[in-house]
């Protein structure tokens, strides 16, 4: 090849060294910029392929599958399809393992390797790439080479700029895409989709802000699933969490305006209403459409699932506090629509945060209360038809330093819901320990039994029977001076256990009694397997038993339950005489009420024994 042939080729790749040069400047696609770089060097220099290796490690997604070959080898070759791979010539494989092991240099090497009459120029820059000319017949003269060299160099530096770009943007678009994914994790719940409680507490602070802006007021929904934990128990966690979607496609439904639908926790869901569509015709239409939503069964596999929801509303304005308070608010709401009887959702009113805090103080204090000798024990005596004493039933009464006197109905429950009401059951049943060790030092005419409550938390303790067993040895009294009362409801949580209990209860000496009875589900069926003493007719049956029919009939029906059971029966909440009369002309003939004795000191209660 002369020197003016060499010139040329070498202005040629000069003038395609400045065309790389703006395509990358233009952010053109490497291959095709590849390829127009042999395009123009198998025009310009009379060569049959050129072929660009790059390590595939190296090159992201510059290589489609059927370019990479082995040695984690990717390329770029022009033309597609040719006669013979170069990869595949031992020579040339030799050359590939040994541009492996080399350490990083800017310095470009060049090797001829002729092969079957075919000559083919390598031009490789360390560990990065390999770029071959395969020609025919000659190979391409040293001085052509010499010239073509630092293009191709700039071929290098150019595809390893390009591909070092696309990487950081690769890398960058990971990034993006992983903290976008976080953000969305963050903000969403991972088994509905919906915002979770984190988004919904942002949504409505934004939302409480817009207050003051359009000068209204918005509405929050917190709507609890009935039992929710029941079907998670009896079917499975899979089941409720199918449950929960369902629920959560169906709200999702009747959401169609701006509304906000969230799962705030594991089964309560939340609307927001934006002030912008505060009308009370809208609220109604949308109330309605949720209650709607549990009308009809969710299907879950070949199961028919009957779902209610409890459902707490409030609103809020430019002066509510936070989101937080709001929710609490509609927490408050849905809690008193579950408590509530014939009614699935409830407004939000001022005094039901006053109750709560009321409920969390007595709650606190109880613990304080029991230590300090807060509480104390009342007699109310029972008597015959002759108006003879014959036993009384303990009470507890709480005398807060504070507050002053706290209803039983009230902190009762309160002790029962927090786990409370264990301590405090062992501390009455030592009280009537006590109580009966007066009794047996005080002259008396007639033998007196006591009866105390027992919670239904207390009585299906797995340690029960031996805690009361030791407390009866420790104060050293006899088992048949203390009569227990179970609810009817606390039996039939678990009637095969209750069995099992009141049995053992009674070899060892107990008598038991049904307290409030009538008021569950009284049914013969399971009255016939409790072996039980006695039965307590509810004060609910004897109010005005004297005017009403329907008390007549109930009251009569347990009487005859009593007697067909060999069972004792005693009528509490007696107030008046006409109640005393009715009940005594249908054959009750024990009594407990206002009318006879009201609750007393136990000091009283003694007093009078002897009096």
């Amino acid at each position: 090849m002369s020197n003016s042939f060499a010139n040329l080729a070498t202005l040629e790749l000069v003038s395609i060294q400045y065309e790389i040069t703006r395509s990358l400047n233009a952010n053109a696609d490497l291959r095709s910029l590849c390829r127009r770089y042999m395009e123009t060097c198998i025009r310009r220099l009379s060569i049959k392929a050129a072929y660009l290796y790059i390590p595939t490690q190296m090159a992201g997604d510059l290589f489609t599958n059927t370019e990479v070959s082995h040695h984690d080898w990717g390329r770029v070759s022009m033309p597609s399809v040719t006669v013979c791979y170069p990869d595949q010539i031992s020579a040339i494989n030799h050359i590939f393992n040994q541009v492996l092991s080399q350490p990083a240099t800017e310095q470009i090497e060049t090797q001829l390797i002729e092969h079957s009459g075919t000559f083919y120029q390598l031009f490789s820059l360390s560990n990065q790439a390999i770029y071959i000319l395969e020609r025919n017949d000659s190979p391409l003269p040293l001085q052509v080479i010499n010239a073509i060299t630092p293009a191709v160099k700039d071929l290098f530096y150019a595809c390893r700029a390009s591909l070092q770009h696309s990487q950081v943007v690769n890398e960058v678009e990971k990034r993006k895409q992983a903290e976008q994914q976080l953000t969305y994790i963050a903000f969403h719940d991972e088994l509905t989709g919906l915002p979770n409680r984190t988004r919904l507490i942002n949504v409505l602070n934004q939302q409480i802000e817009l207050c003051a802006q359009y000068d209204n007021s918005g509405a929050l929904m917190f709507i609890d699933l009935d039992n929710f934990r029941d079907i998670n128990d009896s079917l499975g966690h899979q089941v409720g969490d199918e449950l929960l979607c369902q629920v959560a496609q169906r709200l999702q439904q009747i959401c169609i305006k701006q509304e906000i639908l969230g799962r705030f926790s594991g089964n309560a869901f939340v609307i927001v209403c934006p002030n912008q569509l505060m009308q009370q015709q809208y609220i109604d239409e949308l109330l309605l459409h949720v209650h709607q939503c549990f009308d009809e069964n969710y299907k879950i596999g070949n199961r028919s699932i009957d779902v209610n929801a409890s459902i707490g509303l409030t609103y809020f304005t430019a002066n509510s506090c936070d989101a937080y308070t709001v929710y609490m608010q509609g927490d408050l709401a849905m809690s008193k629509a579950k408590a509530s009887t014939g009614t699935n959702s409830v407004f939000y009113q001022q005094d039901m945060e006053k109750q709560t805090r009321r409920r969390y103080l007595l709650d606190a204090d109880m613990r304080t209360a029991l230590a300090q000798n807060d509480f104390f024990m009342v007699a109310q005596p029972q008597v015959n038809q002759h108006g003879d004493i014959i036993g009384a039933e303990l009470l507890i009464r709480w005398q807060h330093a504070e507050l002053g006197f706290i209803s039983p109905d009230e902190f009762i429950g309160i002790a029962e819901k927090s786990g409370f009401i264990i301590p405090l059951g062992e501390w009455i049943f030592e009280q009537a320990c006590l109580c009966i060790t007066r009794l047996q030092h005080t002259p008396l005419k007639q033998h007196i039994k006591v009866a105390i409550n027992v919670s239904a938390k207390q009585f299906y303790q797995a340690e029960f029977i031996e805690r009361i067993s030791g407390l009866i040895s420790k104060h050293k009294i006899k088992v048949s001076d203390i009569e227990l009362e179970l609810t009817e409801s606390a039996m039939l949580e678990d009637i095969q256990l209750a069995v099992t209990k009141i049995t053992a209860l009674k070899q060892i000496g107990f008598e038991l009694s049904i307290d409030d009875f009538g008021t569950g589900y009284s049914s013969l069926s399971y009255l016939k397997h409790l072996p039980v003493d006695k039965i307590k007719i509810d004060k609910s049956f004897v109010s005005l038993i004297d005017k009403r029919e329907d008390s007549r009939a109930i009251v009569e029906a347990t009487m005859l339950i009593a007697r067909t059971f060999k069972l004792g029966l005693i009528a509490e909440g007696v107030e008046t005489a006409a109640e005393v009369a009715t009940l005594s002309n249908m054959g009750c003939n024990e009594f407990q009420g206002y009318y006879f004795h009201k609750p007393m000191a136990l000091n009283d209660f003694i007093s009078l024994l002897t009096a």
